[in-house]
């Protein structure tokens, strides 16, 4: 099955259509519609785009077939034959699957990912000289993407090889807002394993570099924060809080790098909230969290990654990426906690 009919096959179910129904609506047979998700037919770039409008997919759907379908694959698959426009066209299917995930999960969208980053691999693998750095920056995008579809599976060992990977090939693009992303997503793994001395140490590698946006910069240093709160370093978590809102005041939100939407003033804020709730400040980060997430694009409210803080304070639920206890790394996929973990010698204040 391709990417475009298992997303297809996703979208039609999530929308509560049979296939004869989603036929009727965009005029074509049954038959073509159960073959677009098997794999047997594509559909053509004008027809995907009815289909993409009768499920609202808001261009998701449409997306996964280019102008010319097999130009991609056939590029990319061509030594000397890849160019920067198959490079924008690995890129941009990446974020359409990572807008895709916002309105599904990581587990409906990871084999769609596994398939774009293979994808991302071989065009990196036959880029001519001159585009290597490019072609292998779209590989790091791809490799951390699936990295992060692992770590929110629980399969913590699986995303530790992937960002690995990641981190090295951002390395190799010499791009800042390559390797601030796959750092970062690195240094979170640290602290969902329990480590915030090792994820703070790579936190503040991530935002060094002055040249990566300061939108990338303020998340990393709002996390910087929230690891140090939780290896105890209260007085450098605040200042770290300070640096992260002076960086937040410096962001253009309309010249964000690329895939790095979701960076928005309430994002920002509520990662904030975050951070104080490793600080055991619990009324003030539920304040902090909600009017963040508030303030939030309505499509992004209703992605995991956002909604699970909400759970996290107004239930009890703890988040995906929650804090285990040191020496219980969960590397079998397993989570080793089911609660919030908190500072030691913090208490909780249980919210009305």
């Amino acid at each position: 099955m391709t990417s475009f009919g298992r997303t297809l096959r996703l979208l039609r179910r999530r929308a509560g259509l049979s296939q004869p129904a989603l036929a009727k609506r965009v005029f074509v047979s049954q038959a073509s519609i159960s073959r677009f998700e098997s794999g047997d037919r594509t559909p053509t770039p004008a027809l995907a785009w009815l289909i993409d409008g009768a499920l609202a997919a808001g261009g998701a759907l449409a997306g996964l077939i280019p102008p010319d379908p097999d130009r991609a694959d056939f590029q990319a698959r061509r030594p000397g034959s890849v160019d920067r426009a198959v490079i924008a066209g690995v890129e941009s299917g990446l974020v359409r699957l990572r807008q895709l995930e916002d309105a599904s999960s990581a587990a409906d969208v990871m084999p769609m990912v596994a398939v774009r980053t293979e994808l991302a691999l071989q065009t990196a693998k036959d880029a001519p000289y001159a585009l290597r750095a490019a072609a292998i920056g779209a590989a790091a995008m791809g490799t951390a993407f699936l990295g992060w579809c692992h770590f929110q599976a629980g399969r913590y060992a699986a995303a530790e090889q992937m960002l690995d990977r990641a981190v090295a090939y951002a390395y190799e693009s010499q791009a800042p807002d390559r390797l601030e992303r796959t750092m970062s997503y690195r240094g979170v793994l640290e602290l969902v394993w329990g480590s915030p001395v090792a994820a703070a140490s790579m936190l503040d590698a991530a935002r060094r570099d002055t040249r990566a946006h300061p939108a990338l910069r303020a998340y990393d240093a709002g996390q910087q924060a929230r690891a140090l709160a939780h290896a105890g370093e209260t007085r450098e978590a605040d200042r770290l809080l300070l640096e992260a809102d002076r960086l937040a005041e410096a962001v253009d939100y309309a010249d964000l790098p690329v895939g790095a939407y979701w960076y928005t003033p309430g994002w920002l804020a509520l990662r904030r909230g975050v951070a104080m709730l490793a600080q055991g400040r619990t009324a003030s980060a539920r304040q902090e969290i909600e009017q963040g997430y508030a303030a939030m694009p309505a499509e992004h409210r209703q992605a995991a990654w956002a909604r699970q803080w909400i759970d996290a304070v107004t239930g009890d639920r703890a988040p995906s990426d929650l804090v285990l206890p040191p020496g219980r790394r969960g590397r079998d996929g397993t989570a080793a906690s089911t609660r919030l973990s908190r500072p030691a010698g913090t208490r909780r204040t249980r919210q009305p």
